[in-house]
């Protein structure tokens, strides 16, 4: 019955929009923002993931950032080795000793500006895991839209705030209290923790403290572990690993350059990020040229109608666009992407004048336009009507014109609320309402993003996402 409705409400509510062009389009491709457990995947989990993918018709992948600010996510020569945990990553603190015990207590002063997250706690002997399923206890307690029920002993840790367990401007030293079951030994213990810059999440400065007891009652002191002593000189290559999955599944993987973090608080220097993001393609190109999948690269500047409107900005940001697309076709010969936004109230003929202008020197090859609607920034029919009057200027400069459709649901940040950004996978009903109202003025249909917001892996309301659009499509049955 519910699929039923779904397809009435798509012939009700959209007659008029095929007319407009040639049909709704199904979901072609995703981008992927590497971070905390995804920066750790190997080949076999990227062929897994992109297989995913792959069943419900997606044969392109767009990677947002090969490097964020100082994390890179390859190996690279301009990266710097001493850093303990990258913005937007899981960090683990691994604290090593031998010992009996039954009772695990870990002690943590949180150092954090609002929130201190943690998705798992894993004990070990050797290679075996003891802590899984096991009980165990928190104090204080947890914040209730992200309390412990479990998640930390489950063994996952995925980095979504959904599954973990949060504090928030907590009083006092968080303890957890892992019961092993019975006396047994133990070798190691790691606890990770989430760290997002945006989000008010950081690592705890001063690490954690052990102690274990044979009672509950009773503990003893074990050590405390620090960061200095986890410090970590391997990098792993990321981008190298999804690329040879991508290549056996035959599909395309469009690589993103760099991105400095304080490009989100309005800064951006052309000549800097052109220098930088040259030197970051011609090393890319160098590592992973001969790629069958790699297909071309994206700029991950999202440009908006909001920040570049006085003309020198606006020539900055054609001078840029301009000088990476021939930097790009002449080093490589592949095409270069850009996924710029729109804001609140959105003027579609402003923005078409805009684009109109910066086009008409800087020929990017590929746009794929965000829709604003996961972010509660316009509505369905809004953005539809911006991608409706960016079509024609599109066009006229031989643009191939994508849409970026959000299948998120922002539920805290501005312009939501004041609080920390966070957002949760979308129903499948605005999901086909952002597809029948904006794909049939564009060329292909990319969502942002699968691995946080639609993937299966993830269970909850991702898998639910996943499973409700394959059986809209009927793809895969």
């Amino acid at each position: 019955m519910k699929v039923i409705a779904i397809f009435l409400a798509i012939i009700v509510s959209g007659l008029s929009t095929f007319a407009a062009s040639g049909g709704v389009k199904n979901i072609t491709g995703a981008f992927i923002q590497l971070d905390g457990q995804l920066s750790q995947f190997t080949e076999e989990q990227w062929k897994s993931e992109l297989s995913l993918m792959k069943d419900i018709g997606m044969d392109t992948v767009i990677i947002q950032y090969s490097a964020y600010g100082e994390r890179f996510y390859y190996p690279s020569k301009y990266m710097k080795t001493d850093e303990i945990s990258p913005d937007e990553s899981i960090a683990e603190l691994v604290w090593r000793g031998s010992t009996r015990t039954r009772f695990v207590k870990i002690v943590i002063e949180p150092t954090s500006k609002e929130w201190t997250m943690i998705p798992e706690i894993t004990v070990k002997k050797g290679g075996e895991v003891l802590s899984v399923g096991r009980a165990y206890t928190v104090d204080p307690q947890a914040n209730p839209s992200y309390p412990s029920d479990g998640k930390l002993t489950d063994g996952a840790a995925d980095y979504a705030w959904g599954a973990m367990v949060g504090w928030q401007y907590p009083e006092k030293p968080i303890e957890i209290v892992i019961d092993l079951g019975e006396l047994t030994a133990i070798d190691s213990i790691a606890v990770k923790f989430m760290r997002s810059e945006i989000s008010g999440v950081q690592i705890p400065s001063k690490g954690y403290e052990v102690a274990i007891s044979s009672d509950g009652k009773v503990f003893m002191s074990a050590g405390k572990v620090t960061w200095e002593e986890n410090k970590q000189e391997k990098v792993n290559d990321t981008l190298g690993e999804l690329l040879k999955a991508a290549d056996s599944l035959d599909m395309n993987v469009f690589l993103g350059l760099s991105l400095n973090p304080s490009y989100w608080s309005g800064e951006f220097d052309p000549k800097e990020q052109i220098n930088m993001n040259q030197r970051i393609l011609t090393e890319l190109f160098n590592l992973y040229g001969a790629h069958a999948s790699l297909a071309g690269w994206y700029l991950p500047e999202e440009i908006d109608d909001r920040n570049f409107l006085t003309q020198s900005r606006k020539d900055g940001i054609r001078t840029y666009l301009k000088s990476m697309v021939t930097y790009a076709k002449f080093l490589t010969r592949k095409p270069v992407m850009i996924s710029p936004y729109f804001g609140i109230n959105p003027n579609g003929e402003a923005y078409a004048e805009w684009w109109d202008y910066v086009l008409s020197e800087a020929k990017v090859d590929i746009i794929a336009m965000q829709d604003g609607v996961g972010t509660r920034r316009t509505s369905v029919a809004e953005s539809a009507g911006v991608i409706k009057a960016l079509k024609p200027i599109m066009d006229k400069h031989g643009v191939r014109f994508w849409v970026n459709v959000e299948v998120f649901n922002q539920i805290h940040g501005w312009p939501v609320d004041a609080g920390s950004w966070q957002a949760v996978p979308a129903d499948i009903e605005r999901v086909v309402d952002q597809l029948q109202m904006q794909s049939p003025y564009t060329e292909k249909v990319v969502i942002f993003d699968f691995p946080h917001y639609m993937t299966p892996r993830l269970g909850g309301k991702a898998e639910e996402l996943y499973k409700a659009y394959k059986e809209y499509t009927g793809l895969g049955d």
